[in-house]
């Protein structure tokens, strides 16, 4: 068997917007809105650079709600730069780009294959002329989104390699859309020797021999999805043995950092934090866009809990940041920061403020998912409740979380201020 080597990356969403981010100036919003597409170039640049044998993307190339007609330009342009140096590409469609949204009369190179949506395809993938794995795929479509696309994947009992390409749901993803969905254990189960997926946006190896395989999107699209962002390059050997590596793309990253405020004691103290903050991601000679949390308890909670101070302190480490082509840009300021308080024996005290802390503790010393099923159950209870219509929906698991854990403080310092008035 003659070794090669190819590329897996998925979920580009060219031309999508970040998400929960305002404008932050020309320089910043201008990097932001290139950024997926200088992602997906550097991928390109990458596959050319170490001559692989295939570019494999596991669908949502763009997202079909917005018709992205550039997208799908640009997209046509970089296949077309694989093409010159005869690299192939192999993809699959996803939900966000199921293969009815495919309808723009754009060429495509000859060397692009998309797998059809109705049925499974094997393909072979050549290296020095000769066959060196098949490459078995199934899009995603409106019609066959709910199906277990998987099982429609079975690799010939004589390939020399064979990789499964589809885009889907391995197993239980909280907060994720499910897609084409499968086991864990049918795909190791399976002969295939190598699964690329797509759809989850955090890069994965789910399993070894035979590898199951999420390489995340190229680049984050908003505050959850921190840290390196691209795509795998990934190596067989003569023997069918499977090496990867990973290689950050993406031009932009999404950081969150958190200032304990235990030991500060002055506005100055925060504001030389934040600086040294953003120096140590400097370092990273990346593009960062920033989310600061301020936790602890001390002396400045009073002056952190105020949204004017907060601003204040976003808005001169932002200015800091002008002209600098590898910002370090902070977006928001969280605090999340206590005052100095005995809690402890304030719960011992039979008063109402001691009610209230007791009651709280049997709710939060339940597990988060139970927290949360009891918080939904207490809304659903009240009358006020049918006044949120279709907003409820923004009540997910995480922000019933953040509202029980500030109840605790916010809810005692109320009634600890309503007793000092009276």
């Amino acid at each position: 068997m003659i070794p090669f080597r190819f590329i897996q990356c998925g979920d580009l969403h060219l031309g999508t917007p970040f998400k929960y981010i305002k404008s932050l100036g020309k320089q910043v919003d201008e990097a932001v809105n290139r950024a997926t597409y200088r992602s997906f170039e550097a991928i390109v640049d990458l596959a050319i650079e170490q001559q692989v044998q295939a570019v494999l993307i596991t669908g949502d190339i763009y997202d079909s709600d917005t018709h992205n007609l550039e997208s799908q330009v640009r997209f046509a342009y970089e296949c077309e730069r694989l093409s010159a140096h005869s690299i192939p590409v192999f993809l699959v469609q996803g939900n966000h780009d199921p293969a009815e949204s495919w309808l723009r009369n754009i060429r495509l190179p000859d060397m692009v294959h998309i797998f059809s949506a109705t049925q499974s395809e094997r393909k072979a993938l050549f290296s020095k002329g000769k066959v060196v794995a098949y490459i078995y795929g199934i899009s995603c479509s409106e019609q066959n989104r709910a199906d277990n696309v998987a099982q429609f994947l079975k690799p010939w009992a004589d390939d020399p390699f064979s990789i499964g390409i589809f885009h889907g749901t391995v197993g239980s993803t909280p907060d994720h859309e499910v897609v084409g969905p499968t086991s864990l254990s049918e795909l190791t189960e399976s002969p295939m020797k190598y699964w690329a997926i797509g759809h989850i946006h955090k890069r994965q190896i789910l399993h070894e021999a035979p590898y199951v395989v999420y390489a995340g999107n190229t680049q984050g699209l908003h505050k959850k999805e921190v840290g390196a962002k691209g795509c795998y390059l990934v190596d067989v050997s003569a023997t069918g043995q499977v090496s990867m590596q990973f290689q950050e793309t993406a031009p932009i990253r999404f950081e969150q950092v958190t200032i304990d405020i235990s030991s500060l004691t002055n506005n100055s103290d925060i504001v030389e934090m934040i600086r040294h903050k953003k120096e140590m991601l400097r370092k990273l000679k990346k593009q960062v866009l920033l989310e600061i949390i301020l936790t602890g308890t001390g002396t400045l909670h009073g002056l952190c809990s105020e949204p004017e101070a907060q601003q204040v302190w976003l808005q001169m480490a932002q200015d800091e940041e002008k002209n600098k082509f590898n910002f370090v840009m902070p977006y928001a300021i969280v605090d999340k920061t206590d005052g100095i308080t005995d809690w402890t024996a304030r719960r011992e005290m039979e008063d109402m403020v001691g009610d209230y802390l007791r009651s709280y503790d049997t709710l939060g010393k339940l597990p988060k998912g139970e927290q949360a099923m009891r918080i939904r159950a207490l809304i659903a209870d009240r009358p006020e409740s049918k006044r949120l219509g279709i907003y409820s929906q923004l009540l997910t698991d995480e922000v019933l979380e953040e509202a029980l854990r500030r109840a605790e403080v916010v809810g005692a310092r109320c009634l600890m201020g309503d007793t000092d008035e009276d």
